[in-house]
C-alpha cells in the first residue's frame, strides 16, 4: 500500500507556498474509501491555522515523501495523524504540515471539506470501529485477489515475457 503521493519533479511545497493553493491526483489506498487511488483531483491550500480533528493534512514526511492523511488529534507538538484505511497513528511534527485539503472533485462534481454530508461521511466511517475494520479487510483481501488474477493472466499470457523481450 502506498500512501505517497507522486512526485514527480513538482515540489507540493514551494508550490502551495507560492500559490496558496495547489491541485494533485493522489496515488494509494490509506485514504479510502473517502478517496480512491488515482481517482479523484485533490485541492489543497495553505495550512494558516492549527488544524482540528478531521481535517486531511498535507505534509512532508524526513524521508521527503509528500503525504495526505487525516489529523485523529491535535498536540502540543504537531498532531497524530492516521490514513482512513489504516489503524496505525503517525506522530507529525507543526512545521511537517504545510497544507490542508479544502476539497476534491468526485467526477465533475467538487466536494467541500466543509459540506455536511461529507463530514457526516467522515463521522460515519470512524465513529463504527469495528463496521470499518470490517470493510478494510474485505477491500484488502478483494485488492489480493485482484493482483492474484492479474498475475494468473500475466503468467497464462505470457505479458511478463514480452515485456522483457521488447
Amino acid at each position: 500500500m502506498n500512501d505517497e503521493i507522486k512526485n514527480d519533479g513538482a515540489n507540493y511545497r514551494t508550490e502551495l507556498l507560492k500559490n496558496g493553493a495547489i491541485a494533485f491526483v493522489p496515488s494509494g489506498n490509506s485514504m479510502w474509501p473517502i478517496l480512491k487511488n488515482r481517482k479523484q483531483s485533490v485541492i489543497a491550500v495553505k495550512k494558516t491555522e492549527k488544524l482540528r480533528r478531521f481535517d486531511v493534512a498535507l505534509y512532508e514526511r524526513d524521508n521527503g515523501a509528500f503525504v495526505l492523511h487525516r489529523v485523529m488529534k491535535s498536540t502540543d507538538y504537531g498532531y497524530v495523524i492516521c490514513g482512513d484505511s489504516q489503524f496505525s497513528l503517525e506522530k507529525v511534527r507543526e512545521d511537517q504540515v504545510f497544507g490542508v485539503m479544502s476539497g476534491f472533485y468526485s467526477g465533475k462534481k467538487f466536494v467541500s471539506c466543509k459540506d455536511e454530508k461529507y463530514a457526516a461521511k467522515v463521522e460515519k466511517w470512524y465513529g463504527r470501529p469495528t463496521l470499518r475494520k470490517i470493510r478494510l479487510k474485505f477491500f484488502y483481501f478483494r485488492l489480493r485477489i485482484k493482483g492474484f488474477i492479474k498475475r494468473v493472466i500475466n503468467k497464462l499470457t505470457g505479458a511478463n515475457k514480452n515485456r522483457a523481450d521488447a
